[in-house]
């Protein structure tokens, strides 16, 4: 399983259609590609416009197909430019120890 977490500081005018945009998304993803078991936005509650993208999927070659999606693409274009400044990512292998 892959999990992913992405730091973002959205700009303030723009937090209502961050979360609005991250509501659909949020639905859209589960529903349209396979091996995404958890796609959810989390408020940052140390920080007002900051958020937590947290994303599990199956495999690597599962968010390789959504991150090579025209969805994918669409999505940056609307949510670059609510950033106040580049998200924060990091990826990890989630296995289960003995």
């Amino acid at each position: 399983m892959l999990v992913i977490r992405v730091g973002i500081k959205i700009k303030p005018e723009e937090k209502d259609a961050f979360l609005a945009h991250m509501k659909r998304e949020m639905v859209d993803v589960r529903k349209k590609f396979d091996g995404c078991q958890k796609y959810a936005v989390y408020a940052d509650v140390a920080h007002e416009n900051g958020f937590l993208l947290y994303e599990e999927w199956e495999s690597r070659q599962d968010f390789d197909d959504y991150k090579n999606s025209a969805d994918f693409k669409q999505s940056g274009q609307k949510l670059f430019p609510m950033m106040a400044e580049p998200p924060d990512s990091a990826y990890f292998e989630a296995q289960l120890l003995p």
